[in-house]
């Protein structure tokens, strides 16, 4: 009995070391895809893109040869407010990420506050290659033809998940009142599922 209980306790250890081998892997690979995001970040800053946070400030603006509106400035958020989502969205093996956030408007208004901007960082032979909204295909290929909008919440295998608006005739700009769960096969590109409506009201804030 006491052979037995040893044999099982070996097992046990065994089995949970694997599984620390396994989780600090796999923190590893999401750290270096953390870090891909913030180069995509910083390459959208230095071409004009998107603008640093720190860049919505006048000071800012009086310390550089700045042309154009603040209407037309995008900046990034606090980097708590950026969204990770972690699978193998391309079922090759190896771990996807998506990132989401909502860009801050430098102006103060609130035009921007139904903007989503979605980088996918997804595995491609032994590197990763960067889609965004921005202007690289899947997002827009996602939502095409579909009337109302998309913010994505998460990737899992083979599929991108996503909360689906759209205004009645008297909502108001904060509120759409038709909100959604939807599915998307991320091969296709198609709705799979979609959900039943959201209940109540959704402010994007």
């Amino acid at each position: 009995m006491r052979i037995l209980i040893i044999l099982i306790a070996l097992v046990l250890l065994s089995c949970n070391e694997k599984q620390e081998r396994e989780k600090k892997a796999e923190q590893a690979v999401q750290q270096k895809l953390k870090e891909l995001f913030f180069d995509w970040s910083k390459k959208e800053i230095t071409n004009k893109h998107l603008w640093a946070k720190d860049s919505c400030y006048p000071d800012w603006i009086m310390r550089h040869d700045f042309e154009g509106t603040l209407e037309d400035m995008w900046g990034l958020p606090d980097s708590s407010s950026f969204n990770y989502s972690y699978a193998d969205v391309n079922e090759d093996g190896k771990t996807d990420q998506l990132v989401t956030f909502m860009p801050s408007q430098c102006d103060g208004g609130n035009a921007s506050m139904w903007v989503q901007i979605e980088v996918l960082a997804i595995s491609d032979k032994d590197q990763y290659k960067i889609e965004t909204s921005m202007g690289d295909g899947i997002f827009s290929a996602a939502g095409q033809g579909a009337s109302g909008f998309y913010f994505y919440d998460s990737i899992g295998v083979n599929k991108i998940y996503a909360t689906y608006f759209n205004f009645g005739e008297r909502d108001g700009h904060c509120c759409p009142s038709i909100v959604k769960n939807v599915v998307f096969d991320y091969k296709t590109r198609k709705v799979i599922h979609t959900g039943p409506n959201v209940s109540k009201q959704y402010n994007g804030q």
